[in-house]
């Protein structure tokens, strides 16, 4: 295809040029003439502004590839269902029209001056952001309900923008994402599979952003919906509001820039625990030997299975917590390497202490209890922020709870705020003393409840003991167990390292001691 670089002046209002090939436009008069078109069907690459108030038109029947370098142009029509490509910023500076196709700006901005207008949009017609670029659309006087028309992928997820004060370069960047926000914790069950930045620059007064969404969008029950935004920290539903009549998310944006989308009421949790089987009072961190050297922690929250679902039930938490694999596998840090699943039990305080909802967690070696990305704090979802009773129980340990009657940890959907839940330092836990054993100073949950009751026997009906000799029988090969109450991967009755003389030292090496667990 031969490129062009030309000279380009057009004096009849009604004359219509067509470029088939690459335009490069490098003349400093280039113009196009009032009531003029120019159609292009090729690339085009300018170092200059097109001066005038012709129209430009990108009519190809393959993907066009635009670089202004940054300049502008007065009017430009796209009419290529193939899409317009930005490969250098731009600037439109009177009118956008959409007949047919997108602008995709990859990671180039595309900027719209103060006076600019934007017909056509909608459905397939939008700009597109899907790379770094974002739209500006550039402010010198109050704008009312202004619609900035981009989307994401096949969908039209429109902003409208409204504000009100004095300006000085004042432009507001707006920016949307095909999938849900990269920040939102990582097990919600309600929430939109689209977000959006908007950014603001030079404005002295408000700016408030109404975003649309399309019910494609909505992952869970839109009913469960709230506002919320990321300030670059925390979350925030407060603030906002949503429409689920109109399918759209408002928001003030008051700071620089500001994510946006809707998510269920969450509330996040921050805690840490350690267990008895594997705590190290010498390091002063737990073992990890189900996942070294051979992995064999599952990746699905094992307490929705058989046998374990039988001891431990869920309540108000309809998805199935399931991890990728890289969340078990070396962490950067040894203290972040995942131990086991715990599950936990947030409680109504004010309400006997009834379980309002539970999840299922990860353990890293350092006492965090984490969400399935391996380093979040654990989120509640469609609870009030709050003060709860916290409760961690495992498969083989007994659980432990903070004690109702005098410490309630607050709850709130803010990383800033987070309060950290230390079972293995405090004093404040249900049932006293006797609840938990004591490793160097260190509170740890009683282990050796091998068959999934709420105490620990060696001798007398239903012991631990019994079980773990009909496992080690049965089943000798390493695997997950709760009959491996040391947690080595393997159930051992009898030789080096066995479970049952583990389960002698939980009850302080005697046979007929018992330990029992206590919880609201």
């Amino acid at each position: 295809m031969m490129m062009k670089s030309i000279f380009i002046s057009f004096l009849s209002l009604f004359l219509v040029n067509v470029v088939s090939a690459q335009l490069t436009i490098t003349a400093a008069n280039t113009s196009i003439q009032t009531g003029a078109i120019l159609t292009v069907q090729g690339d085009i690459t300018s170092t200059k502004n097109i001066p005038d108030m012709g129209k430009l038109l990108l009519q190809g029947s393959v993907v066009q590839s635009l670089n202004m370098n940054g300049n502008s142009i007065p009017n430009l029509e796209i009419n290529n269902s193939s899409n317009i490509l930005l490969t250098g910023n731009m600037r439109v500076s009177n009118t956008l029209l959409f007949t047919n196709g997108k602008i995709v700006t990859g990671n180039f901005n595309l900027s719209l001056s103060n006076i600019s207008t934007i017909t056509g949009m909608g459905g397939s017609k939008f700009i597109q952001t899907n790379g770094s670029g974002q739209v500006l659309k550039e402010i010198s006087s109050n704008l009312n309900s202004i619609e900035i028309p981009v989307g994401a992928g096949t969908i039209y997820r429109p902003v409208y923008l409204t504000t009100s004060g004095t300006y000085s370069g004042a432009s507001v960047g707006v920016w949307v994402s095909n999938s849900y926000s990269a920040k939102k914790p990582p097990l919600t069950s309600d929430f939109l599979k689209t977000n959006w930045t908007i950014t603001r620059t030079g404005i002295s007064g408000t700016l408030n952003a109404s975003a649309q969404y399309n019910d494609i969008d909505i992952s869970g029950n839109e009913n469960n919906l709230k506002a919320y935004l990321y300030n670059g920290t925390d979350w925030s539903s407060t603030i906002g509001s949503i429409n689920t009549s109109t399918n759209r998310v408002s928001f003030p944006i008051n700071i620089p820039s500001a994510n946006i989308t809707a998510i269920d009421k969450f509330d996040l949790l921050l805690a840490k625990a350690f267990l008895q089987a594997v705590y190290n009072s010498g390091t002063g961190i737990m073992s990890d030997n189900l996942r070294t050297p051979s992995n064999i922690i599952p990746l699905s929250d094992p307490y929705s299975t058989s046998s374990y679902n039988t001891a431990f039930t869920r309540v108000n938490n309809p998805i199935t917590e399931t991890i990728d694999p890289f969340v078990l596998a070396d962490q950067s840090s040894v203290n972040n390497n995942i131990v086991d699943w715990v599950f936990l039990e947030l409680r109504n305080t004010s309400a006997g202490n009834n379980v309002i909802q539970t999840r299922s967690a990860l353990l890293q070696r350092d006492g965090d209890i984490v969400d399935i990305d391996g380093i979040s704090p654990v989120t509640f979802n469609n609870v009030s922020s709050g003060n709860y009773t916290i409760a961690v129980r495992h498969r083989n340990h007994l659980g432990i709870s903070t004690d109702p009657a005098i410490y309630t940890p607050s709850l709130d959907e803010k990383y800033s705020t987070l309060q950290l839940v230390d079972f293995t330092t405090s004093t404040k836990i249900y049932g006293g003393s006797t609840a938990y054993g004591v490793s160097s100073g260190k509170n740890i949950l009683w282990g050796g409840n091998s068959n999934l009751d709420n105490k620990v026997l060696y001798n007398g009906f239903q012991n631990d003991k019994d079980f773990i000799l009909t496992e080690s029988v049965n089943n000798p090969s390493r695997h997950y167990t709760s009959f491996d109450i040391n947690m080595d991967g393997v159930v051992n009755y009898n030789g080096f390292i066995n479970d049952k003389d583990f389960l002698y030292k939980v009850l302080g090496n005697s046979s007929n001691a018992q330990r029992n667990q206590s919880l609201p």
